[in-house]
Formats: C-alpha cells, sequence, structure tokens
C-alpha cells in the first residue's frame, strides 16, 4: 500500500462518528418504510404465532416449583396453559365453555336531558355513538379478549381503526409488563426489542411504536427518561432502554383477576390434575386389556399326593405329552383366552371384570375441582339433576358477568373521545343461555302493562343493537308494513274459532272414548302449566313420560 491510499484511510474512530448505522441497516433491511429486519412470509407466519401461542411441556416437578414461586413464574404457568389447551379436550373445552357464555348485549345512557333529545346536538353525537357500535364489532373482539384472559390471565392490546372499522391488535404478552393502575384498570409497558425480532414488520403496528423506535435507535434515546408517574394519557413520555410506557390512547390491558397484578393462569390450581390425564388414560387402557382376556387353569396330578417335590419326574404326565396336549386346548380356542397349564382336573376359568370408568371418574372429578358442573361440558350415563345444573349455570354466569365492567370502562372511554356534547355510558348484560334471554324479554315486556317502556333492554333481549331495532322499526313504518296486512273480520273470527272448536271436539273424541262424568268434572282441575325452568325432577320425569295425560293433564 502506497503512501498516498494511507492517507485515504479512515480511522476507526472516524468510521464510527461519521457513519449512519442505523439508516445502513435500515436500508439493507428494506428501506426507508421499514424499521426491523429481513422479512419473509415464513417469517411473518412464525411470529404471529409466537403472539399467543407458546406452549410448553409440563414436568411435575416444574409445574411444583411454578406453582410454590408464582410471582416468579407466570410465563411458565401460562405456558403450561397453553399446553393443557393443546393436550386436554376438558381444559380445552373449559375454556371455551366460559369464553363463549357472555352475549356481550350493549344499552347506553347519557347525561342529555329530556329537553336534549330532540336537539341537533344529541342527533350528532348519537349518530357518531352508533356508528361506533357498527364499526366495532365488540361481541367478536371482547370474545378472543376473554379467552385470552381465561388462558393468561391478561391482555394486551392496541385499539386501532382501519379504514372503517375499529379493532383490537393483540400484543405478545411476554414483551408487556403491568406497571400502573388508573380508573378503568391497569397500565403496561412494552419491550421495543420485539420490533428487532426477525419477522416484525412495524409497518403493522400502530404509528406510536414506529415514533418511539426511532427515538430510541436512531436517536440513541437523547432526551428520553423514566418516569412512570405521568398522566396515562402521556406515558408515552416515559422510557427505560427498549421499555417503553404505553399511554392509554394506544394500549390497553384486560384482566380476569383485577386485584393482583401478577399474572396467573385461572385454573392454575388445576394444572397438576390434569397432567395425570395421560397417566389415567394408559391405566383404563390396561384395564379394558386385561378384560378382554380370560384365563384357563387346570391342576397336573401327581403321581402319588406323598410323593415329595424333590423327587425327579413325579408328575403323572410327561412334559412332552403335556406340551401336545396345551397345543391341541389353544387350537380350539380364541386367542383371547390364554391357557395357563392343561390337563387333567379342576379346571378353573379366571375373569378380569371391569370396574366402573376410571377415566371418566378422573375426568368428572378433576373437572369438579374447578368449580364447573360436568354435565355443562360434556354428557355421559350420569344423570343431570336440573336443578343443581340451573344453580352452577347461575354461579358461572355471576362469575363471568363480573368481566362486563373492564369492557363497559373501555367503550366508555373510546367513545368519550369522539363524542362533542354529550357523553354516553354504555352497559353490557346477559349471556347466551335460552333461559337468561327469556327472562330478560319477559321483564321488559312485563313493564309494559305499567307504563314503562324500555326499548334497548327489548333490543338487548333479543341480541340486537339499539339502532338495529330502531331500524327495523322504522322500515316497517316507512314501508307500511302493518297496513300490509289483511285481519279477518270479526264474523270471519267467529266462524273460524267454531269451525277450530269442532274439529278439535271431534279429534278428541275420535282419539279417547268417551270419559265418565267424574273425569269430566276432573278435566277443569289442575294447577297452571309451569316453565320448564321452573319445575324440578321428578316434575320434568313426569311431563316427558306423559304421567299426567290418563288423569286428564296436558302434554
Amino acid at each position: 500500500m502506497t503512501e498516498e491510499e494511507k492517507k485515504t484511510l479512515l480511522t476507526e474512530e472516524e468510521v464510527l462518528r461519521n457513519m449512519d448505522f442505523y439508516t445502513f441497516a435500515r436500508a439493507m433491511n428494506g428501506g426507508d418504510n421499514y424499521y426491523g429486519s429481513y422479512l419473509t412470509p415464513d417469517l411473518i407466519s412464525s411470529r404471529m404465532k409466537d403472539i399467543n401461542l407458546n406452549p410448553q411441556t409440563i414436568v411435575e416437578d416444574a409445574l411444583k416449583k411454578a406453582l410454590s414461586n408464582p410471582k416468579s413464574s407466570e410465563s411458565t404457568l401460562q405456558a403450561f396453559s397453553q399446553n393443557l389447551e393443546i393436550t386436554s379436550m376438558v381444559y380445552k373445552r373449559l375454556i371455551s365453555y366460559l369464553t363463549n357464555m357472555l352475549s356481550f348485549d350493549i344499552t347506553y345512557v347519557s347525561n342529555a336531558k329530556p329537553e336534549d333529545y330532540k336537539t341537533p346536538k344529541y342527533r350528532k353525537d348519537l349518530d357518531v355513538i352508533d356508528n361506533f357500535l357498527n364499526s366495532f364489532d365488540y361481541k367478536s373482539e371482547f370474545r378472543i379478549v376473554t379467552r385470552e384472559m381465561l388462558r393468561n390471565d391478561a391482555y394486551f392490546g392496541c385499539f386501532r381503526k382501519i379504514g372503517d372499522k375499529y379493532i383490537l391488535q393483540e400484543l405478545p404478552p411476554d414483551y408487556c409488563k403491568i406497571t400502573g393502575r388508573w380508573e378503568n384498570g391497569f397500565l403496561f409497558s412494552f419491550n421495543m426489542y420485539w420490533f428487532m425480532l426477525p419477522g416484525v414488520n412495524i409497518d403493522m403496528y400502530p404509528e406510536f411504536f414506529k415514533k418511539k423506535f426511532s427515538e430510541i435507535v436512531k436517536k440513541g434515546g437523547a432526551g428520553l427518561t423514566y418516569n412512570p408517574s405521568l398522566s396515562p394519557e402521556d406515558r408515552g413520555r416515559s422510557s427505560w432502554v427498549y421499555w417503553v410506557d404505553v399511554p392509554v390512547n394506544v394500549g390497553t390491558c384486560f384482566k380476569l383477576s383485577p386485584e393482583i397484578s401478577a399474572r396467573l393462569p385461572y385454573f392454575a390450581p388445576i394444572f397438576s390434575d390434569l397432567i395425570m390425564q395421560p397417566l389415567m388414560r394408559n391405566l383404563q387402557k390396561d384395564m379394558n386389556m386385561a378384560a378382554a382376556n380370560k384365563l384357563l387353569i387346570g391342576e397336573v396330578p401327581m403321581l402319588h399326593k406323598e410323593t415329595q417335590a424333590a423327587v425327579k419326574d413325579s408328575i403323572a404326565i410327561s412334559p412332552e405329552v403335556l406340551g401336545k396336549y396345551l397345543a391341541l386346548v389353544r387350537s380350539a380356542i380364541n386367542d383371547a383366552i390364554k391357557v395357563v397349564t392343561a390337563p387333567l382336573e379342576n379346571f378353573k376359568q379366571i375373569d378380569f371384570d371391569t370396574k366402573p370408568d376410571m377415566y371418566d371418574n378422573y375426568l368428572r372429578t378433576t373437572l369438579a375441582t374447578s368449580g364447573i358442573n360436568t354435565n355443562l361440558i360434556f354428557t355421559s350415563n350420569v344423570k343431570p339433576n336440573s336443578i343443581e345444573t340451573q344453580l352452577s349455570l347461575n354461579v358461572d354466569e355471576q362469575m363471568m358477568k363480573a368481566l362486563y365492567g373492564q369492557f363497559e370502562a373501555f367503550m366508555n372511554y373510546q367513545a368519550s373521545k369522539l363524542t362533542k356534547n354529550f357523553t354516553f355510558y354504555f352497559s353490557f348484560e346477559g349471556t347466551d343461555f335460552f333461559l337468561d334471554r327469556k327472562q330478560r324479554f319477559d321483564t321488559a315486556m312485563s313493564l309494559f302493562d305499567k307504563g314503562i317502556v324500555l326499548p334497548q333492554k327489548i333490543a338487548a333481549s333479543i341480541g340486537m343493537k339499539p339502532s338495529e331495532l330502531r331500524k327495523h322499526m322504522e322500515e316497517a313504518s316507512a314501508f307500511g308494513f302493518i297496513d300490509t296486512l289483511t285481519p279477518p273480520s270479526v264474523a270471519a273470527q267467529k266462524e273460524m274459532a267454531t269451525i277450530s272448536a269442532k274439529l278439535q271436539k271431534s279429534n278428541a273424541e275420535k282419539a279417547t272414548p268417551a270419559p265418565a262424568p267424574e273425569e269430566q268434572k276432573s278435566k277443569s282441575r289442575g294447577r297452571p302449566r309451569k316453565d320448564e325452568s321452573e319445575i324440578g325432577d321428578e316434575g320434568l320425569a313426569t311431563r316427558d313420560e306423559g304421567e299426567n295425560i290418563g288423569r286428564g293433564g296436558k302434554i
């Protein structure tokens, strides 16, 4: 190398001072529109799976250690929960049963006064609320949140508007930490290192993360300080190394157990029982295999009863002949019957009787420890008790309805950012069980007699949004739906009633012989028919078997 060439070389210090590594890395990995690493469909798919599925094989010793120190084992217990959901159908059904229970039927009120309801201001804000409810599929999104809460205890996500729709985008829980509280729940911080992993595209996340990533990486964190006591809306200005406090207008945290900040799966106490499922399955298999086999045992007589066992060849038949007899017996019976020895006297058959289904009993006992009635999860030959089943269902509903408060607070906060003149407050109610819907509908309709009209409650009881009910009624009124109906005349109604009565009487006379006078009197007796939810097991059995028909009852 010549002296002239040496003069043109840069020193290491000059390279570090003059070269923009961030610009270089960004250009190498995809240009100005990307802040992370190289992208391929396989990498993106892999990272999407990593967000909410990181199961870990359960080892009993590791489970005991995690349960004994839960505060330091959050990720481990969450990984065990995900593993059980894959390997145990009982646990999967348990999570699914509770997740799909809530109906998320919505109603709302506002701070408007009676004279405000007909003003343009209220109508404008009401249109904003209706558009918000139509643009955000809260039932679908909140069911996903509920499943994650039951699986991992907490859900971290970002509320985003993409096009004309609002969605909740889930963040990887392993890169989130709960670091505060506010009036609507928990606050959390996010580890920006997530965006340095291969296959993570920062453009697929809210603009807030791109801005903070640029400040941390490109600017080297200059001017950034860690101040966790900032207001919930200003938390984005607080960061520590790669951890950034997420403001409430960007991210939200839902938690199943809001009284503690540790993230522990709700059903962690039954993990110790569920890990025995493969063992119990194998034991049941061995029992069934043993029950399918039989043994034939016979005594081989001795030459002389007083002969001692030490005397050679003291049995009454030679081993060669005994082997031929055994082969002959085996050729005449099924493979499931094993011959221990043959012949010639005291033949006995040994059966391996099956005990009650051990595996089924194990599953029911394990599930029962969760507090859930097994008849609500899967069926078997165990007769359900309708009263106990209904009470157990009510307890489950009570537990899950307690989550509505968090979702209501979330909806109130998001709606308050959209309206300008009035504040709207949302309420969720109900479950998807038909008895719950029927009771809510009957309650709303029964208030009509007292002059109390609650159209939102009627809409909620039949699974509709308030705006949907209004639209249906407005369309029916606009098209004159009632006018299109052709009610029969009074004379025609009387004639039809007479004909119907005659037909019913004629059919009854053909089907049954004429009752005695005493039976005719008894037909008008008896209690009114009760709803199925109001009768017990004996009443249901009597109705199913038709035992009251012979005494003048109805089906």
